[in-house]
């Protein structure tokens, strides 16, 4: 196999920016040694579990309780005999039989022509089969019984009673009223099973170049190469053992049915168990029908003969004539069977792709293909199949050469590191620079191109450095103070970080100058304030914390500059499990910045957080009223006794200033609020910054948004979110902020809660400086459309009230392609993508690939004769059983690791695990390190497969493992789907991380929610039930598992999509490339019906965000009927006017269009948006609406069941019908409600 990341030796360069450093190749006793040692552990549960499901090693030599082919299903080669028949009879069936029990398992490699005829090339084919024998006495003493379920019964209805099964049990029953000793089932006792491995080695086999040139000039085809001597010694083996399994020959008295039974009397000792074995199993020896054969083809390309080689199982070949070998397929099956192909001295030629040769990080080569496997290439000219191919991807890790200590900076010593930074990234550059000749030889031109974009882009990001440096230097507008506060922030956030990763610092200060730029004249030049900045690290990688330093030093500079309260920065994430997993860690941030703040700033406003996530989360309100003007009381709800609402709304659970679990959620009717309070006696602080709902957050107008994307719609619906824009008038001593006239608790339905407070005039301020939004790959099809409308209506809003104001928006993903257009669309904006790839893969000034670490262990498997739903339950349970076998038996594997892993690194080092020498302290020591890989995860394509899976976890699997010989725990697994309550997944996540959970979880039957946002450190197995549709849903998925230490992902492939036997039969190099086959984002910001969904909302924001605000004190409310009429009467709203706001939001003005603009398609656009903004302004002219409180705008825009109103969330695409549930309906549901 070509290489895909370079090997690159230690100290073999000068150049350390494009190779690890020096040190990464030293294995040293600290943090380097204990992943050391998790790694060892990780590749010790990785080999027992794929012995258990091929059949290698000591675990298959001898099966108990279960037929080889349900257990052994990886690189089993099935009969021909059911795909024949199916054949013979026209049955579609057969086509899919190939795919789900295949006959033939091969590989195809490339010699070059000029291969001299004398040479050999040899095929050594390597499979083992199974006899069944009679059990021992001891053996049959230990038989619990059969276990589990039948494998072929279909997935659909895998694990539902069947007919059959209920047929069954009446007949049982009747057998037990007939008295009879045959039907006397209870006391007899199934013969247990038992199964004896033989080992084929055929080879050598071999063929000569010269046959195969014949054979490629003329049909392709060889003769097959047999190795008859080779199964006959497999027959003989049999043979020779005397337990080999005989039919039953039971005496007429006995029931046919129970033939193959024992009776408890012939277990009262060995020799009456023996006699009763020679007397009842006395009849015909089954015969094994194994037989195979290697067939050959051979053809030419160009300058080079293609050959392809299998191993063809031949069963069944003349089914007719041949063995149906169902109930008994050990007699014809083969299990991991494995062909090596080795040419004389001619090294094999590699399959060039000219796709890749674009690429200049990738190696082209691809050196072999396979059938029902994928290949591995051991040697120049050795080649051989693979059942069960492992990619290991190594650590990708932060360059710690140039160190960035947050006690420095915080310390003030700022510009010694800063500098020092800036000269070795001019030193990088002059690296990548030397790299041309050697990385482009024999590239194509595009990947010169391409070499040179990067190489642009890394000085880009250079000069943006320094810019910031010179900034931060000269202190222009309180940058230096701003930053020094900020690394005093990290510093005080405890042990665990105490610097910087080199690629955050770098961000953080060439970002400066887009932020200052806001109120600071700075020459256009000298920053990127109106270009995106797309933060593009694979996950787990600090993301987060770079623009979140960012955030935190604009927080200090508004107010170091003046900006005494409101919001500095908004964060927007796809997903809800996303926003609650990054709000403990933001708050964890903002706690100790507060901190800083209250001796620094000391009459500013505090730091805040808002959590801005909608009702399915936290409640939008604190009092809401239904149609019917029914109130419900959200804050008695969270002060009652045991009250699951406090726990349901209480987003964090850790008090982010002292570190403890004692948040509860209370609520305070006189200031309208839901508090989280901490109840630490020993903490300084009771009353935490968080606002958790809407109108919280519309009021206190906090420091830090956290939203869901859906979240932004709401501009159309709701007057109230200017405040977090800054449009700020009064100011209530109790209640906060209102964007109007007064204060914002003052509205109808609970009277008896209204303000009555004097109010006092407060100026607005400016909007957000950063817009960030998180995962950015999510934001595809329509959801991505709409966002981009609102994007750019918030912009023009900002530019309108703020003296052209213009927000630095920032995004993060470790997924995307096409990044520039996806930008484009959303933000109508250029584009930098940071940071950008040094001349090697995965190795740049940056970060590089460790040369040890390994990051996690892919797997892949096709379950070949079995259901998926099997093949999957047997990966969970063995996997299990692994784990907690060793964690009973610390010292077996103490002693394995001691013995395989002792060894020597590529690089000539020797690795020694170094575990303790003292026996408790190194059963301790392995105990301690199992934990990080007891907890799997269990990744669903669809939620039928994971509710399938949550049924099977009490009815298979832990009846399973109660079965074994020692004791095992049963699996509590738990689901995380779309549909999981949001209390619940706080729950799951917060038992994780917990050292000791009262629940443990064993199992996360997760689906795509899973995806992102889930960094726990003990989460280390992951397996997929089939591909995900997407590369990038994939890797985010497995990126889930080996944060921390080497973790395991592992891939069980769909037999019967093409796309899953793609990936698997081109196993390694798919993972090789898999950052270049993520898919371009499908994004269209011109779609054709998109303007038609935004428009509704997107005019109604300009009234509700912009004129009702203008216009208040002299119109009234201009997003009601009366007023808004009486507005456009008076010329205070000029509709000309208000359609250029509409046409610049949606960026179709002719000075709005950047060089990249397609003028055509704007220009259409245009008048679709003139079209659709003069339809909703003659129906809002059109008469006083019937419904609707006072004739507001949504009802106004809104006439009839056929037009669109303002979109209440992103997802809001469809039209949505009304439901009523009849009387009938009504009980049925009462009656469940009652049950829980």
């Amino acid at each position: 196999m070509g290489i895909g990341p370079r090997e690159i030796p230690p100290q073999s360069d000068s150049r350390r920016y494009v190779r690890p450093p020096d040190d990464a190749y030293e294995i040293d006793t600290g943090d380097d040694g204990e992943y050391q040692q998790h790694q060892a552990v990780n590749n010790v549960l990785l080999e027992r579990l794929v012995e258990r499901i091929t059949g290698r090693g000591d675990y298959g030599q001898t099966v108990y309780d279960v037929n080889p082919k349900d257990q052994f299903f990886a690189g089993a080669l099935a009969s021909q005999y059911q795909y024949r028949e199916a054949q013979e009879s026209d049955d579609a069936f057969g086509n899919i039989a190939t795919r789900v029990a295949p006959f033939t398992m091969g590989l195809q490699f490339k010699l070059p022509a000029s291969v001299p005829d004398d040479e050999t090339v040899t095929v050594d084919p390597t499979a083992k089969v199974y006899y069944r024998r009679l059990p021992t006495y001891e053996e049959q003493q230990e038989f619990g019984g059969p276990v589990g379920f039948d494998p072929e019964i279909a997935e659909d209805d895998a694990l539902t009673p069947s007919e059959e099964d209920e047929d069954s049990e009446v007949e049982d029953a009747e057998d037990e009223d007939s008295g009879g000793y045959a039907g006397d089932d209870a006391s007899l006792e199934e013969l247990r099973p038992v199964y004896e491995r033989v080992q084929i080695d055929a080879g050598p086999l071999m063929v000569t170049a010269g046959e195969l040139k014949r054979a490629a000039q003329s049909d392709g085809e060889l003769s097959p190469l047999r190795a008859d001597d080779a199964l006959q010694d497999a027959i003989e083996a049999y043979d020779q053992d005397e337990r080999r399994y005989r039919e039953p020959d039971p005496p007429e008295e006995v029931d046919s049915r129970n033939a193959d039974k024992i009776p408890e009397a012939a277990l009262e000792d060995e020799e009456t168990f023996e006699t009763f074995l020679e007397q009842r199993f006395s009849g015909e020896t089954p015969t094994p029908v194994w037989d195979f054969e290697i067939s050959l083809t051979a053809q030419y390309d160009e300058d080079d003969i293609i050959v392809s080689t299998s191993f063809v199982n031949k069963h069944g070949v003349e089914y007719s004539d041949a063995l149906d070998p169902k109930g008994e397929e050990w007699r014809a099956f083969f299990f991991d069977v494995n062909s090596d192909v080795s040419v004389e001295e001619t090294p094999i030629e590699p399959f060039v792709s000219d796709e890749i040769r674009n690429e200049y990080h990738y190696d082209p080569e691809m050196d072999g293909l396979g059938r029902n496997c994928s290949v591995e290439r051991t040697g120049p000219t050795t080649i051989e199949t693979v059942t069960v191919p492992i990619h290991e991807q190594r650590k990708y890790r932060s360059r710690e050469t140039l160190s960035a200590p947050f006690s420095d900076f915080a310390g003030g010593t700022i510009e010694s590191h800063l500098d020092r930074i800036s000269r070795e990234m001019e030193e990088a550059r002059e690296q990548y620079e030397s790299m041309r000749s050697d990385v482009l030889d024999g590239r194509s031109d595009e990947a010169r191109e391409k070499f040179d974009e990067n190489l642009e882009a890394f000085e880009k990001e250079r000069k943006r450095f320094d810019h910031g440096r010179k900034l931060i230097r000269d202190d222009v507008g309180h940058s230096r103070a701003a930053f020094k506060f900020m690394n005093q922030t990290f510093n005080q956030m405890g042990e665990k970080y105490e610097e910087w990763y080199l690629f955050q610092i770098i961000y953080i200060v060439m970002a400066i100058p887009d932020v200052v730029a806001q109120t600071e004249d700075i020459d256009a030049e000298d920053h990127c304030l109106d270009e995106v900045d797309v933060i593009y690290f694979p996950t787990g990688g600090g993301k987060t914390e770079a623009y979140l330093g960012l955030v935190v030093f604009t927080a200090f500079r508004d107010r170091l500059r003046g900006k005494a309260h409101g919001t500095t920065a908004l964060t927007k994430f796809p997903l809800r499990l996303l926003s609650l997993q990054q709000l403990q860690r933001i708050a964890d941030v903002f706690a100790q910045a507060e901190l800083i703040r209250r001796r620094e700033c000391p009459d500013t406003d505090e730091f805040s957080l808002g959590y801005f996530v909608g009702s399915g989360n936290t409640p939008n309100q604190l009092m809401e009223t239904d149609e019917d003007g029914n109130l419900t009381d959200n804050i008695s709800l969270v002060k009652e006794e045991d009250s699951r609402y406090a726990e349901k709304w209480k987003i964090v659970t850790t008090c982010p200033f002292c570190g403890e679990d004692t948040v509860e959620l209370d609520g305070d009717y006189d200031r309208m609020r839901l508090l989280h309070i901490c109840t630490n006696d020993d903490c300084d602080e009771e009353e935490l910054p968080l606002y958790v709902t809407d109108r919280e957050v519309y009021r206190y107008a906090p420091t830090f948004v956290v939203s869901t994307i859906d979240k932004i719609a709401v501009v159309g619906m709701q007057r109230r979110f200017r405040t977090i824009f800054g449009r700020l008038k009064k100011r209530c001593p109790k209640h906060g902020f209102s964007g109007e006239n007064r204060c914002l608790v003052a509205n109808r339905g609970y009277s008896r809660y209204s303000c009555d407070e004097d109010v006092e005039d407060v100026d607005p301020v400016d909007p957000p400086s950063i817009l960030i939004q998180d995962e950015l790959h999510l934001l595809r099809e329509e959801f991505g459309a709409f966002n981009s409308h609102y994007e750019t209506f918030l912009q023009e809003w900002a530019n309108r009230v703020s003296d052209g104001w213009d927000i630095k928006n920032v995004t993060a993903t470790a997924t995307i392609k096409g990044a520039e257009n996806q930008v484009h669309a959303l933000y109508w904006k250029d584009v930098n993508t940071y940071p950008s790839p040094g001349p090697l893969l995965k190795q740049s000034f940056y970060a590089y690939e460790d040369p040890h670490q390994l990051g996690r262990r892919i797997v892949g498997s096709v379950p070949h004769n079995v259901s998926r739903t099997y093949a999957l339950v047997e990966i969970l349970r063995e996997y299990a059983d692994v784990v907690q076998h060793y964690q009973r038996n610390p010292d077996e594997l103490s002693a394995v690791l001691e013995r395989e892993h002792h060894r020597t690194t590529p690089y000539g080092e020797v690795v020694d695990l170094n575990l303790p020498d003292n026996a408790s302290e190194r059963q301790s020591a392995v105990l301690d390190i199992l934990e990080y890989y007891d907890t799997q995860i269990a990744y669903n394509i669809q939620k039928v497969d994971s509710d399938r899976l949550q049924r099977a976890v009490p009815s298979m699997i832990n009846p399973w493992l109660e079965t074994r010989d020692e004791e095992r725990d049963a699996l509590n697994s738990v689901v995380m789907s779309g549909e999981t309550g949001f209390d619940v997944v706080r729950d799951v996540l917060e038992s994780l991380e917990s050292d000791d959970p009262d629940d443990p979880v064993d199992i996360v039957n997760a689906t795509s929610m899973i995806s992102h946002g889930v960094d726990v450190d003990t989460l280390n197995f992951i397996s997929f039930f089939g591909m995900p549709r997407q590369t990038a849903e994939y890797i985010q998925a497995y990126s889930r598992v080996g944060r921390h230490v080497t973790g395991t992902v592992f891939d069980l492939f769909n037999p019967v999509h093409v796309r899953d036997r793609s990936h698997y039969t081109r196993f390694d190099r798919y993972h090789d490339f898999q950052d270049l086959l993520v898919e371009a984002t499908p994004l269209e910001r011109w779609a054709e019906f998109a303007v038609s969904c935004t428009m509704p909302g997107i005019f109604a924001a300009t009234l509700l965000q912009y004129y009702d605000e203008q216009l208040e004190s002299s119109a009234g409310r201009v997003y009601l009927y009366d007023s808004f009429r009486e507005a456009q009467r008076a010329g205070d709203l000029d509709k000309d006017e208000l359609l250029e706001f509409v046409k610049r939001s949606y960026c179709v003005m002719s000075d709005q269009r950047p060089e990249w603009a397609e003028d055509r398609t704007v220009d259409l656009y245009e008048r679709k948006v003139e079209n659709e903004f003069e339809d909703i302004w003659e129906r809002c002219m059109s008469g006083h609406p019937k419904d609707g409180y006072q004739g507001w705008i949504g009802n106004m825009i809104k006439r009839s069941e056929d037009d669109r109103g303002p979109m209440r969330s992103l997802r809001d695409i469809d039209e949505q019908l009304p439901i009523d549930v009849d009387t009938g309906t009504a009980q049925v549901l009462n009656m469940f409600d009652r049950r829980q």
